[in-house]
């Protein structure tokens, strides 16, 4: 028989009881208190990654503006060369945004959807069907499963008796 067994058998049972009692408390204090931590950190690792999120958020709503920028330049220069290269710096800015999270909404074709696509007017097509987008006229972005722009859009329409579409934006709002 051991020295603590000794002691224990010697105890009276009251007392033998409100040990096992005080025993039994700390113990349950100890699993609740590391439940709390675990808990806690838990919840620091959460906040961190949502303001992780959201400083990349930020950013690329800051730099929405430069794609925009780019693509218009893009369209507009008369070397063909210099716009390659532009397109090439476009894209490469795409497929860094994307790896953080960026997604271009696909636009053109798809019916109108205003949790996606802002309507800026109507235009006579033939190649859509009304009420799909006929014509992105800025790029819509999703970031992390949120809308984070709206791609803005005009909506194909039925032309009417001797109307056709001449590659001119009507119906602007």
């Amino acid at each position: 028989m051991t020295g603590q067994e000794q002691v224990l058998n010697g105890m009276p049972e009251k007392e033998l009881a409100e040990l096992r009692r005080e025993l039994a408390e700390e113990k349950n204090r100890h699993l609740r208190t590391l439940a709390d931590f675990d808990n806690y950190r838990r919840r620091v690792e959460r906040e961190v990654r949502e303001k992780s999120l959201e400083g990349k958020k930020a950013l690329i709503l800051d730099l929405l503006p430069v794609l925009d920028n780019l693509e218009r330049a893009i369209g507009q220069l008369p070397d063909e060369g210099v716009a390659r290269g532009l397109a090439m710096v476009y894209r490469q800015m795409l497929d860094l945004l994307g790896r953080h999270g960026l997604e271009v909404l696909e636009s053109e074709g798809r019916p109108f959807n205003p949790e996606e696509h802002e309507g800026v007017g109507f235009i006579p097509d033939g190649h859509y069907p009304p009420g799909h987008v006929a014509r992105e006229v800025s790029r819509g972005y999703r970031f992390s499963g949120e809308i984070l722009r709206p791609a803005r859009v005009l909506v194909a329409r039925q032309p009417q008796a001797g109307e056709t579409y001449g590659g001119t934006i009507s119906g602007l709002l």
